[in-house]
């Protein structure tokens, strides 16, 4: 394999060697088709979590670690963007079906370490609850790779609320080469807390509204957005940079695949283990 495998591109044929020549882990990346502001497409997530998925492949053959990206799952959980003309969204309960439906699918061909790359932290809630139930119904552990989280060092850094469409993200978007139209971009709703209070909507000051909160805290549920963002954005996207996005890029990409060389590592002890088990109890 000279360049990364899209499982969408190939024929069968192809993906049948490729498995049989051996695969180390298969990418699913999750977006989603929301609105992100005035100055970035609706696909933001889905562009992001693809192209993440793309560079951690390539990495991978770099490093000889051998990959498949499969399609990326676009409509997603983004009921609270529905006020922004063009949002999509699946409701949760069916979201959990596809979810489980795209699992099986790989699994059913032989693929066994899978990793989610997640693109929209809507989805967050919904993939923590998919994949505890794959593993209480069928014994398989498949984690999710949120970039906030792989890359929080580099998140944490920014001095800036770590929300929707804000610096963070608009820097990432254009590192990866997404369209930005960065005289489009605003700050809004900056404190979101504040934002929620002002709204007269419940309000506590223990809400945890931001991606990189660290304190006492509570959980609170998704607003619709425009009640407390009319622009869509959540933070300041007007301080995103190509340099920050490049730096999010080059720490999330190696621990990604590290994360793939380890699963597999340790899915093939767990097997051969089970096979010499089997064979011991002959």
């Amino acid at each position: 394999m000279n360049e990364p495998l899209e499982l969408e591109r190939m024929t069968w044929p192809e993906v049948d060697r490729a498995i049989a020549d051996g695969i180390d882990g298969v990418l699913v990346p999750f977006g989603s088709v929301e609105q992100h502001g005035p100055h970035m497409p609706l696909d933001t997530d889905c562009f992001i979590a693809h192209e993440l998925a793309m560079r951690t492949a390539a990495q991978g053959l770099r490093d000889g670690v051998r990959m498949l990206v499969a399609p990326t799952i676009g409509v997603t959980v983004s009921w609270y963007h529905m006020q922004y003309a063009g949002s999509m969204r699946l409701t949760t309960d069916t979201f959990l079906h596809v979810v489980r439906d795209v699992l099986d699918s790989l699994v059913h061909h032989g693929l066994e370490t899978i990793v989610i790359l997640n693109g929209h932290g809507g989805n967050v809630p919904a993939l923590t609850v998919a994949i505890n139930h794959y593993l209480e119904t069928t014994g398989r552990r498949i984690p999710v790779a949120n970039w906030l989280d792989l890359a929080s060092d580099v998140v944490g850094e920014l001095d800036t609320p770590t929300i929707h469409a804000e610096e963070a993200e608009t820097s990432l978007a254009l590192a990866l080469g997404q369209r930005v139209e960065l005289d489009e971009a605003t700050r809004d709703a900056f404190d979101r807390g504040a934002a929620v209070r002002d709204a007269g909507l419940p309000w506590t000051s223990f809400g945890r509204y931001d991606a990189s909160h660290r304190g006492p805290s509570v959980t609170v549920p998704m607003d619709m957005l425009r009640d407390v963002a009319p622009s869509g954005v959540v933070g300041d996207a007007t301080r995103a940079t190509r340099a920050t996005g490049e730096r999010i890029v080059e720490a999330f990409v190696p621990r990604l695949v590290q994360v793939v060389r380890e699963l597999a590592s340790t899915t093939r002890a767990g097997a051969s283990a089970a096979a010499t088990g089997r064979g011991t109890a002959s």
